[in-house]
């Protein structure tokens, strides 16, 4: 875990779309456990995080977000943000960059919370093969299809593409160490 190969730990967090009897705290007690092996090597996380739709009783980001508030050292990237602008505020807070993926391109439901985060703090994504972007929609995705994504950001935040570009990848770069 030390090599410097490994880049974080991750992905990990919580997953309450699938569920189980007992999951959540199966899943709450393995999540501190890898937070804590991350504390220890001195690696970020990779989170992922996801509701169940059917079951708003609960919420993963917010348990997410209240672990992290017990281990403030920790900093990382949270894959293919879904959140609300609340939880976004909260994970910026906590020095967390926020992915976004195809989703982006078809819903306007994160222009928002894309237009108040800083650009020292956002990431992009694919989620390969799943969540194609506009103009592939409906097709397998692709790793290349980024930049559609990243299309996305620049048109939401106003900004030329190759800035957007330029900034994830210095995000990147900062926040795996590379």
């Amino acid at each position: 875990m030390k090599d410097p190969k490994v880049l974080a730990i991750g992905e990990c967090g919580l997953d309450y779309f699938h569920m189980e009897a007992g999951s959540i705290e199966k899943q709450k007690k393995a999540f501190i456990e890898q937070i804590e092996l991350a504390n220890e090597i001195n690696k970020p996380l990779m989170l992922h995080i996801r509701n169940n739709p059917k079951d708003k009783k609960i919420d993963a980001y917010v348990d997410v977000l209240e672990i992290l508030k017990k281990y403030s050292k920790v900093k990382g990237n949270v894959h293919f943000f879904a959140g609300s602008i609340e939880n976004a505020k909260d994970f910026l807070n906590y020095g967390f960059t926020l992915s976004f993926t195809g989703v982006i391109t078809f819903t306007h439901d994160y222009d928002e919370i894309i237009k108040n985060t800083p650009l020292d703090m956002i990431m992009s994504e694919t989620d390969s093969p799943y969540v194609a972007p506009v103009p592939y929609r409906g097709k397998r995705n692709e790793p290349s299809y980024v930049k559609e994504v990243v299309k996305k950001i620049a048109l939401i935040k106003n900004l030329p593409e190759e800035e957007i570009t330029k900034a994830i990848i210095a995000n990147a770069k900062r926040v795996f160490r590379i």
